[in-house]
């Protein structure tokens, strides 16, 4: 107990401290978080495998193999025994929770993504929202036709999973503001794709070692955006919403179609969504052929992975989410529209 009230008491303090706006912006996101990232990083990178994935497996065997000892000591009446896992579990946990506070949870206090992208507030109104929809309707469909289809209709990469995680590094060292961090972030193939897939998850960012992971089990359209995605959280970005908001400006404002086609995909899909169904039916009608089908393409593939698991996951991240002081949870993951309204109205002007 010598050490474990004052562990507690120290993560309970750097936790307060974290939710300071100026100490998590200044001091963790831009200062200590940011150098220890950094250095995780730089270890990381060279590791050609998904250590988080590593981790993962090895936490789950461990979690049975430690409920299975526990059970069996409480079987025996081994009560000291009992006590001291006891004890070291709960050491554990708060070491863990330490670094969280360290390492991630100040992110959430950060300010805005927006204008380190260069982009402002705008109000939103009905007007805006289907002119930007159609301005990028308009957009995905030029996209397209750059690209080549497999046999499925599915758009064929035109990078490897490396080359397109240096491309997006390299489209974030542009954006030259500081609230970025400027460390390369390799981001990792995970090999248990399809598990995850089932788990409803796409990617994530491991804090713990400034790891970005990728189920690349997902349409082939959906992978620079998810890469530019997880990328985000390592470069200091941790609500979910400014994640999306970062990969799908970055993706449309690259100079590679590829990489366009993936952030409209998203984008469009978000913007239809959010529109009355006859704006929506109008403008999905001026979609192309070859768009629809792989929109079509994507449904059918996430629809073989749903079921209760995923419910089950998602249930824990929207917890998870709401913890760290994101009122929407996961629907935090659409709150785009406005971002992507000041977008359009940025790209607009320059086009004329």
């Amino acid at each position: 107990m010598r050490v474990l009230i004052p562990l507690a008491l120290v993560s309970a303090l750097v936790l307060a401290l974290g939710e300071i706006p100026a100490l998590a912006e200044y001091f963790f996101a831009r200062g200590v978080t940011r150098f220890l990232s950094g250095c995780l990083n730089l270890i990381t990178n060279y590791i050609p495998f998904s250590f988080y994935e590593l981790t993962a497996v090895l936490l789950i065997v461990g979690g049975v193999a430690l409920a299975v000892g526990l059970v069996f000591l409480l079987c025996k009446r081994e009560w000291k025994r009992l006590s001291l896992w006891l004890y070291r579990l709960a050491l554990a946990a708060l070491c863990v929770l330490l670094a969280f506070g360290v390492l991630y949870a100040p992110l959430y206090s950060r300010g805005s993504v927006l204008p380190a992208l260069g982009l402002s507030d705008t109000e939103i109104t009905r007007e805006k929202l289907y002119a930007a929809a159609e301005f990028y309707v308009e957009r995905l469909n030029r996209a397209s036709e750059q690209l080549e289809r497999d046999e499925e209709g599915n758009v064929i990469p035109t990078s490897t999973f490396s080359e397109l995680s240096a491309r997006i590094n390299e489209e974030y060292g542009k954006l030259q503001t500081g609230y970025f961090a400027e460390f390369e972030v390799r981001a990792k193939e995970v090999a248990l794709s399809v598990p995850m897939s089932y788990l409803g998850i796409t990617g994530i960012y491991f804090p713990f070692y400034a790891e970005a992971n990728v189920n690349v089990n997902i349409p082939p359209y959906e992978l620079p955006v998810t890469l530019a995605h997880e990328i985000a959280h390592a470069k200091g970005v941790s609500q979910e919403g400014e994640a999306n908001v970062a990969a799908y400006v970055l993706c449309i404002r690259a100079d590679d179609a590829y990489l366009n086609y993936s952030g409209l995909m998203r984008a469009v899909a978000s913007l239809l969504n959010s529109l009355p169904q006859e704006e929506y039916e109008v403008l999905y009608d001026s979609l192309s052929e070859e768009v629809k089908r792989e929109y079509r393409n994507a449904n059918a593939h996430y629809a073989r992975y749903e079921g209760a698991i995923d419910a089950v996951s998602s249930f824990f991240n929207d917890i998870f989410l709401k913890a760290n002081g994101v009122a929407g949870g996961t629907r935090s993951y659409s709150q785009t529209a406005a971002s992507l309204v000041s977008l359009y109205e940025q790209l607009a002007f320059s086009e004329q």
